[in-house]
């Protein structure tokens, strides 16, 4: 089972860290991508998902004030 609530945020995490920080989820951590890879799969998500640019927009005031 996917938590749709947590996708949103596991999608920011994604984004934003590797986009501001240069940071990615371990590749050790195989659970994490294998659960995020069924969260991030799902069409309900995919229609949802902000681009990754208007992602990046939200976030660098807040990161590069």
């Amino acid at each position: 089972a996917a938590d749709l609530s947590l996708a949103p945020k596991l999608f920011h995490l994604q984004v934003a860290l590797e986009h501001f920080k240069g940071w990615k989820v371990p590749e050790t951590l195989t659970s994490v991508h294998a659960y995020t890879k069924a969260l991030f799969s799902r069409e309900s998500f995919v229609k949802t998902k902000p681009t990754k640019e208007n992602l990046i927009a939200g976030w660098a005031p807040k990161v590069n004030p």
